[in-house]
């Protein structure tokens, strides 16, 4: 894995490589970019590594249902879909952020509607976790990264 960290317009981007793909992300300080750049990862393995709308292999995205500012779901991987960058941004026939009620519709039939309804429980509960409950997360995390390998 390849990572560089660059400057431009005074915010840092870390990027890396897996799989022969670029990967970039905003760069984040501490424990919750640790958590963040895990859960992205683990996202994209869990999908075998493809767009779960298309089978796509490269430029992937790992797309969070609901909002990473939900701090229940953030780094719950269940909260994650792999998408290629197409069917995650770019598309205005299908995509997550420009096809909302499209993208939530083909959810609930991908996902299952008791999956969605559980989700959007657990999504809407109030939680923030401690750092050693954040430590403990990160590490249950890359164990499931590691079981890839």
């Amino acid at each position: 894995m390849l990572s560089r960290i660059i400057n431009f317009n005074h915010i840092d981007f870390n990027f890396y490589l897996v799989n022969n793909q670029v990967n970039i992300l905003k760069k984040r300080k501490g424990v919750d970019g640790k958590l963040d750049i895990a859960w992205s990862k683990l996202v994209k393995l869990r999908a075998g590594n493809k767009c779960e709308y298309c089978g796509k292999r490269t430029y992937l995205n790992s797309h969070h249902i609901y909002s990473r500012s939900k701090k229940s779901t953030r780094w719950d991987v269940k909260n994650g879909i792999c998408l290629c960058v197409g069917h995650h941004t770019f598309s205005s026939v299908f995509s997550a952020h420009k096809t909302g009620y499209e993208f939530a519709r083909w959810l609930d039939r991908y996902k299952g509607k008791e999956f969605m309804e559980l989700l959007t429980i657990k999504a809407n509960q109030i939680s923030k976790l401690h750092k050693f409950e954040k430590e403990i997360l990160l590490k249950e995390l890359q164990k499931e990264i590691n079981s890839y390998d």
